[in-house]
């Protein structure tokens, strides 16, 4: 990456700059934007709806989501005992042997192997099994899969997550104000989009646990000083604005994670390790109220069943002493644990000792807030089938994060129907939410709109407004240093552009920031001015 800044300062400026050229020219390219900094990908924390919306949430309550990257087969680990024959017909050779499941209840059980780390929890009150969620039309690409189940639909021209945009909505004033704390955490899946909005990914990413144990050591993960000076001044000091709130971020991990000590041995995993230092950060309230850890390996063409093994105690045995080592300080009663996948396997084996590419998989939570474990919904039947031979959902994943975005993170429901692409039926996953997040400054869209207009040469924001009220809009560069005022007067209703290009002809190529004061209630939005 510092090679490229380097060749790329020696070229003069464009006359023409788009959007995805410069983003890419700058390192941040595909959804949300995500840094590359010396071959590692990583998104920058800088401030978003997201860091706002959950800085005002002061119930202490966190969610952890663990995404099973390729694929996870339902059926091998929560098992149908209620149809076993049909289960070992189609899987003569992959099928858990009857003597080899641990039965959760009469219907459904898991991998013997799994008993001495699921026992506790299950037979604990700790853990639910949401049965068969998907989707209309389930995608059995990798890629597709996961952005579909980030988010919310299978429309291909949505370009942001479910979580992300939520918080997007209603909180629109967030670029100009960093948090303390980084308020998700995502370690691992980059280029997932599920904390995505329009203006930037919404979670501080590290690649994997490496990175994390690197921040946790040294309290460093880049340095911000190898990046070269030179005439393309704004796209550097954007670079530079990155690394300050990423080394900022790290410093912040660190000092939380060093507060603490893990009263309890993890695996020695990839997985483990990250929830060994999560724990800790937990437990010094840092303040994330959102952690996804992504765990690869789940695609299992061949040779499935020592692998599949191998991942499902690495989950329940990491998750096991998650909850174990969060007890002593009682946060393990705010911390809700929450798997999902972008797609289950296919009912009948394959002939390579594996399976293949399927729909409908169960979802599993964690933690004592579940207050009992149990099953939720409808296990898909095995007999009834797709064209394709897979199972057909039974329950929309969508209400899954509708209810935890409502019941758990305490948001109200109607604005989440707002966000969601589509409605939302809540389900009873065993907790409920005290106090609902109220946000006053949450304006109705129909009265308001802002977005940035680029026109060939000329750069503006074009207001929508339904009734006459005063503005003041002004522009700043990435460092939240003012540039100028571009508009301090009433306007009509209708719609109006105000011209940057016109206000401002002097001002250089790059990433700006826009702030509308309006009513007392602040609104920004980066747009990309080129000459």
């Amino acid at each position: 990456m510092a090679k490229d800044l380097h060749n790329n300062c020696n070229r003069e400026d464009h006359d023409k700059w788009n959007r995805r050229s410069f983003l890419q020219t700058l390192g941040l390219g595909g959804a949300g934007a995500t840094l590359m900094m010396n071959g590692i990908p990583m998104a920058f924390g800088q401030p978003t709806p997201l860091s706002t919306a959950l800085s005002k949430n002061d119930s202490g309550r966190v969610l952890l989501i663990v995404r099973l990257q390729g694929g996870n087969d339902g059926l091998n680990t929560i098992v149908p005992i209620y149809d076993y024959d049909s289960y070992a017909n189609v899987r003569p050779t992959l099928r858990h042997e009857m003597a080899n499941i641990y039965k959760l209840s009469n219907d459904f059980g898991v991998p013997k192997y799994l008993r001495e780390s699921m026992e506790p929890i299950w037979e604990g009150g700790c853990m639910k099994v949401v049965h068969g969620t998907g989707y209309e039309n389930q995608n059995l690409s990798h890629f597709t899969g996961t952005d579909n189940m980030s988010r919310g639909t299978d429309d291909d021209l949505v370009e942001t997550g479910v979580y992300g945009r939520y918080f997007e909505s209603i909180y629109p004033d967030y670029l100009l104000n960093l948090p303390d704390a980084p308020p998700a955490v995502q370690i691992g899946g980059v280029g997932d989009i599920i904390f995505t909005g329009t203006e930037s990914n919404f979670a501080f990413t590290i690649a994997n646990t490496r990175q994390l144990e690197r921040i946790t050591s040294s309290g460093n993960l880049f340095d911000a000083a190898d990046v070269p000076d030179c005439t393309r001044g704004s796209q550097l000091q954007f670079v530079r604005g990155v690394l300050n709130a990423t080394l900022k971020y790290s410093g912040v991990i660190k000092e939380a994670a060093d507060s603490q000590t893990n009263t309890v041995t993890f695996p020695d995993t990839n997985l483990g390790r990250a929830l060994s230092i999560i724990s800790r950060t937990i437990q010094a309230r840092m303040g994330t109220s959102v952690y996804m850890v992504n765990l690869n390996g789940f695609d299992t063409h061949a040779n499935q069943p020592e692998r599949h093994q191998e991942l499902l105690t690495n989950i329940s045995e990491s998750i096991s002493a998650f909850y174990r080592d969060l007890e002593p300080s009682g946060r393990d009663r705010d911390v809700l644990a929450m798997t999902f996948s972008e797609f289950g396997r296919r009912v009948r084996e394959n002939g390579s000792n594996g399976t293949d590419h399927g729909t409908a998989a169960p979802m599993l939570l964690f933690g004592p807030a579940l207050n009992g474990s149990g099953f939720v919904g409808e296990h898909p039947s095995l007999s009834n089938l797709t064209r394709g031979g897979n199972l057909k959902y039974t329950q929309d994943y969508i209400n899954v994060y509708g209810t935890i975005l409502q019941e758990w993170l305490c948001i109200d429901s109607n604005v989440i129907n707002q966000s969601i692409p589509r409605p939302y039926t809540a389900i009873d996953l065993g907790f409920s939410c005290t106090s609902t997040v109220v946000n006053h400054d949450y304006i109705i869209r129909e009265n308001f709109e802002h977005i940035p207009i680029y026109d060939q040469e000329r750069v503006s924001i074009r207001i929508n407004n339904n009734f006459q009220d005063s503005y003041k809009i002004t522009l700043y560069n990435m460092l939240g240093q003012q540039v100028g005022v571009l508009l301090d007067d009433a306007l009509e209703p209708g719609q109006h552009d105000i011209s940057i290009s016109d206000q401002l002809p002097q001002l250089g190529t790059g990433i700006y920031i826009y702030n509308i004061k309006k009513n007392n209630r602040n609104y920004s939005k980066k747009i990309i001015v080129g000459r």
